[in-house]
């Protein structure tokens, strides 16, 4: 694995490397750590500063970024610094009124701040999205593709949309490449019946998911009279019996975020094709593993 800062190579000086993304973080990350002890002429110490373009690859380039944060500790010679791919960019507040297609919509708002785009997955149908600086560039794109399960990502510094899952990264079973699995359910976060308000504040109506048998845990609807299918928009707030899990593996940088992934001989409740909604890959030395977490809807 290759780092690279300003376009010079430190690989060797590099200890450990951890590369991430995850559903609900905007941009893929780097957090890389390396020996600092300016005091020291036996330590070489390298130069990573706030700003500096940090590019990670492995025959193909997998990250393409920004340093933002160092950090030190005083009883520590370790030095660790991160960067944020150029979707951190992807935060600057849109000004417009954008009409068309979601990939359409993407397309204008981008083009307005000067960033390309690349592939963009296209649902069809017409959607406007207005913001007057309340939006960031990242929302108005995340506002035009609401409900079409896109997922919003970076190929060097070109923004790209696909549906999540529809790319396959590969399969892993326990045969070999899966090293630990983890399996989660809970009703912490349940809401299993919402009342629904009209203009005076009074029920008319309500919504319910069923799950009863847990006791109610209830959650307000208030009718704004906009509304296309109010039960719709009420039943939004349902929330029912939460799966999640995860695994362990050999490191592959091909398991990112947004890709489906294949697990196989592992236990019943993680088998089947996943969508994977977060990845951690770690370096340290030539050790490499990947951390995913995963979507449980495709659960076999």
């Amino acid at each position: 694995m290759n780092v690279s800062i300003n376009g010079s190579n430190v690989s060797k000086y590099i200890e450990s490397i951890s590369w991430s993304g995850d559903e609900n973080q905007l941009a893929r990350k780097v957090t890389i750590s390396y020996l600092y002890a300016p005091q020291d002429p036996n330590v070489h110490n390298i130069s990573v500063r706030k700003g500096d373009r940090l590019i990670l690859e492995d025959g193909i380039i997998l990250f393409d970024g920004i340093v933002l944060t160092e950090e030190r500790t005083e009883n520590d010679i370790k030095m660790q610094s991160m960067a944020y791919d150029y979707a951190w960019y992807l935060r600057g507040k849109a000004f417009g009124v954008y009409k068309g297609s979601p990939a359409a919509v993407t397309a204008a708002v981008c083009a307005e701040a000067g960033v390309a785009c690349g592939t963009l997955y296209d649902p069809g149908g017409e959607v406007e999205v207005i913001s007057t600086g309340e939006k960031s560039i990242a929302q108005v794109i995340q506002t035009a593709y609401e409900g079409k399960d896109a997922h919003l990502y970076m190929q060097g510094q070109t923004v790209c949309v696909e549906k999540y899952g529809e790319q396959l990264a590969g399969t892993v079973t326990g045969d070999d490449a899966v090293m630990d699995a983890q399996y989660k359910s809970s009703i912490e976060n349940l809401v299993n019946q919402v009342v629904i308000l009209g203009a005076s504040d009074q029920p008319i109506g309500e919504v319910s998911n069923g799950l009863t048998g847990y006791g109610i845990i209830r959650e307000a609807y208030k009718q704004t009279g906009d509304e296309k299918d109010v039960a719709g928009e009420a039943r939004k707030l349902l929330k029912g019996i939460e799966d999640s899990g995860k695994v362990v593996v050999r490191g592959n940088p091909a398991y990112q975020t947004g890709r489906a992934i294949v697990v196989e001989k592992v236990n019943s409740k993680i088998r089947g094709r996943f969508t994977i909604i977060s990845d951690e890959h770690a370096w340290t030395g030539s050790d490499y593993q990947t951390t995913l977490g995963l979507r449980f809807l495709e659960v076999a």
